[in-house]
């Protein structure tokens, strides 16, 4: 049994990291602001965020300007998409405008690249305070799960050095991919599930909604590592592609796909994916325990 498991969202609860994410890009964001209207930006800033919030199925985690996953899929996708509002408004309004320019007149160059950073700083500054963030009882049942057997490879935008870091400080044993060793999680950092091909679309849909699936590099992984079943937080992001995979391909079509339900996730989301993929994704609400339970492993 292989199981790829995502990271952030299933092996941690990210609101504190995203929290501090929010701060860096807001201050640096009204930081660039003309000579007395910093106040100003931050309050054109509160009404973007509070758009993107209300149409969250049309903002959100958009590399180049097309839609990866929903404004408020995790915290973290929440300043993407403030990003992604600067980006399509740049038009329309002059403040999007000026934002923009600033961000190409600065040292990131482009929204993505404001987007990495502040994230990067973001999880930095919480990880100093504070420490890494493995929930214990995520790493119990990884634990569990390895002493049952199951191959674990956790598969990740974030790089694998934090993974490495944040699995040793929780006492989980890991080896980077592609080394293998028994009992220890085999780790794929910048994963890059995000990307989206700029050669071609592949609108994927589920129930109302419509996901692009054309995700080349976490096409790849899956290819390469053939799971027997797949764990993630974000739907669009860990678990569209898998599904789409399931549905058309022979050789996915006994893999599970367990949707990991957290605090944040958006109902409605869950309302129209849930009755439309019922019997191919399995909706798991105790953390990963549940998803160990659902292996057979004992946590």
């Amino acid at each position: 049994m292989k199981l790829i498991s995502d990271f952030d969202g299933v092996w941690t609860l990210p609101h504190d990291e995203a929290l501090a994410q929010g701060e860096v890009l807001d201050t640096t964001l009204a930081g660039w602001a003309p000579p007395g209207q910093a106040d100003h930006v931050r309050e054109w800033l509160r009404a973007a965020r509070a758009a993107t919030k209300r149409e969250a199925w049309r903002y959100g985690w958009a590399p180049g300007g097309r839609l990866s996953c929903f404004a408020d899929e995790d915290p973290f996708a929440a300043h993407s998409a403030l990003l992604h509002y600067i980006h399509e408004h740049v038009a329309d309004d002059p403040v999007a405008r000026m934002l923009a320019g600033a961000v190409q007149a600065s040292e990131h160059r482009t929204l993505d690249a404001l987007g990495g950073w502040s994230h990067a700083e973001g999880v930095r500054r919480v990880a100093a305070a504070r420490g890494p963030g493995v929930l214990a009882d995520a790493a119990a049942a990884g634990r569990a799960m390895l002493a049952a057997g199951i191959e674990v490879a956790v598969v990740s935008n974030s790089g694998t050095d934090k993974l490495a870091q944040w699995f040793d400080h929780a006492g989980v044993r890991e080896t980077i991919h592609p080394e293998h060793a028994d009992g220890a999680l085999r780790l794929r950092g910048s994963a890059r599930k995000f990307v989206l091909d700029p050669e071609r679309r592949d609108p994927f849909v589920v129930g109302d909604v419509t996901i692009d699936v054309a995700r080349p590099h976490y096409e790849a992984v899956l290819r390469d590592e053939q799971p027997d079943a797949v764990v993630g937080d974000v739907f669009s992001l860990d678990l569209a592609l898998p599904l789409a995979l399931k549905r058309r391909e022979a050789a996915f079509a006994d893999m599970r796909l367990f949707w990991l339900i957290r605090d944040y996730t958006p109902e409605w989301l869950r309302r129209t994916v849930g009755p439309a993929a019922a019997g191919e994704v399995e909706i798991i609400e105790g953390g990963l325990a549940g998803v160990a339970a659902a292996l057979g492993a004992t946590v």
